[in-house]
């Protein structure tokens, strides 16, 4: 019997086949629009990164504070997002947050009074996590096991990407507006708009994978997530820390009077391009052969990389073939840890357990931060010396942990 027979003959089957050839359309795109949305929201944020020093009319330490309250108020209700989503639906709370980071970034241009700014900047913070949780649990929801790792590291991806367009885009706001009648305040509804698109595209493309009925069903809420978590979150907070340290890099540098020749910029444009290809790479190989391996493995490249630039600096580009490795192996850390989380929380749970990760990501950042700033008046190697100080135990806890499972 042919095929056009065979289904000319079985209409349920006909129907069944259809069905699996639109979910799997919609799939795709709303992971497409995950991706766009991301990558659009990093742009505004990056941007909004180098604004607010100049835009607030007060010194570097009371900017630093008011830049504080966003990971804080982000951190804060992460993990009661991340439950609200495991209750309501996931795509009305990424709209409710993306409506909300348009209204309050627009709203920042009509002030400079710092108390209003500072209640603005914290509400932002609770509205991007609403929009981060339900952006990570959508796109858990919309893989299967197979390829979550792969997609995940397309996410992390367009996250990178998006920060490093938005500090670039936030410098050519500051020259564009610097001088025109409202001052920076236009470039703050340059943002608003960026963030107003985005969520236009939301209401266009966004589904709801899993109903909200599917997530009430008896024994599915009962699941307990936080010990399977737990062995991986000190290799996550270490990985955070260290990045939140890399921000403050450029001030590192500027106080050693490092030159920045061709060379080294050539080196970066490289190991940043390396860094971004891994993710996905190794998102894939996490898909084949186990997220927590993949995940050690590249903490173990991070930690090698540290060491090894602290040691060279700021002879390190005769290492460069070295470092390059070594920082390619880093980039697996964020797609296996993602996938992971995805994988052990289920759909019922999944918002509750990327509130945790968000949790663990906003405190890493903030705690980073600090330490970044420490160790950039001692020197640029010590800020490599420290993070491979703190990813050091955090790789041994946590290979100790996932071991004892």
């Amino acid at each position: 019997m042919d095929q056009l027979a065979y289904y000319k003959q079985n209409p349920k089957r006909r129907l069944y086949t259809r069905i699996l050839a639109m979910s799997k359309k919609i799939g795709l795109r709303m992971i497409l629009y995950l991706y766009l949305a991301v990558f659009l929201t990093r742009i505004g944020f990056g941007s909004i990164t180098i604004l607010f020093p100049l835009y607030l009319p007060t010194g570097a330490f009371q900017v630093g504070l008011i830049l504080a309250f966003y990971p804080i108020a982000e951190a804060c209700s992460a993990m009661p997002i991340g439950r609200l989503a495991d209750r309501v639906s996931r795509k009305r709370l990424h709209l409710a947050g993306m409506g909300t980071i348009t209204v309050l970034t627009a709203a920042i241009g009509f002030t400079r009074n710092l108390l209003d700014v500072s209640i603005l900047h914290a509400l932002m913070g609770i509205s991007a996590a609403m929009a981060a949780v339900t952006s990570l649990t959508l796109l858990g929801d919309a893989t299967k096991q197979t390829n979550r790792g792969k997609k995940m590291g397309g996410f992390d991806l367009a996250n990178l990407g998006g920060y490093g367009l938005g500090f670039g885009l936030g410098s050519l706001l500051v020259t564009q507006f610097a001088n025109s009648d409202y001052g920076l305040s236009e470039a703050f509804w340059v943002t608003s708009g960026i963030f107003f698109v985005t969520s236009l595209l939301a209401t266009k493309f966004l589904v709801e994978p899993v109903r909200s009925f599917e997530l009430k069903q008896p024994g599915l809420r009962h699941r307990r997530i936080g010990a399977r978590i737990r062995p991986v979150l000190p290799v996550w907070l270490g990985q955070t820390i260290v990045l939140g340290m890399y921000f403050l890099l450029p001030k590192a540098f500027q106080q050693t009077n490092f030159p920045l020749t061709r060379q080294v910029l050539i080196f970066l444009g490289v190991i940043g391009g390396l860094f971004a290809v891994g993710a996905i790479v190794f998102g894939h190989i996490s898909d084949k052969v186990g997220r927590t391996r993949i995940m050690i493995m590249g903490a173990v490249g991070e930690l090698g990389f540290l060491i090894l630039f602290g040691w060279s600096f700021p002879n390190f580009l005769n290492y460069e073939l070295y470092l390059a490795p070594l920082f390619f192996m880093a980039s697996a850390i964020a797609p296996a840890i993602l996938s992971y989380v995805s994988d052990v929380s289920g759909k019922a749970r999944r918002g509750s357990a990327n509130g945790i990760y968000s949790v663990v990501l906003s405190a890493g950042m903030a705690i980073g931060n600090i330490l970044g700033g420490f160790f950039a008046e001692v020197g640029v190697q010590w800020i490599f010396f420290a993070g491979a100080g703190i990813m050091a135990p955090a790789i041994i806890i946590t290979s100790s942990l996932l071991r004892r499972r």
